[in-house]
């Protein structure tokens, strides 16, 4: 195999890249570490979906909570057979089966409470948004 003339370089370069990565993932865990100890120190619920809005001199931060949900397909399609709700299906429902939350929030009680067990709800991670030199409305911090 016969040398090229970049392969010093990129093997120069691809070094420099896995200790970039390193740092980065070691930059990642202390970050989140960091912002695990923001949401302890504010009793943030991250059971439930929305943003608070923590002001400090010189901007603010925004911490974004979401929920995630994976939907039982198969247990989906059963229990829409079972209630005579296949018509819904395609309106709550993306198959590859991905909740339609907008539609789930709009749809009839019977329906999503039809529907529920096919569905699992868990704490997504929160994200953060740093946005310095910006004024804070009103001065609030939302509540959680």
């Amino acid at each position: 195999m016969n040398a090229k003339p970049y392969d010093s370089l990129l093997e120069t370069m691809l070094a420099e890249w896995r200790i970039a990565k390193q740092l980065e993932q070691e930059a990642t865990r202390r970050r989140r570490g960091i912002e695990d100890g923001i949401k302890a120190l504010i009793n943030f619920d991250e059971s439930r979906e929305g943003n608070v809005v923590l002001p400090f001199e010189g901007g603010q931060v925004t911490i974004t909570a979401r929920l995630d949900r994976k939907v039982d397909g198969t247990l989906a399609r059963q229990l829409a057979a079972k209630h005579h709700l296949e018509d819904w299906l395609d309106q709550l429902f993306r198959w590859k089966p991905e909740l339609e939350l907008r539609a789930w929030r709009k749809a009839p009680e019977h329906v999503t409470q039809a529907f529920a067990p096919a569905i699992t709800t868990k704490p997504g991670r929160a994200t953060f948004a740093l946005e310095e030199g910006k004024e804070t409305e009103n001065g609030t911090t939302g509540s959680f």
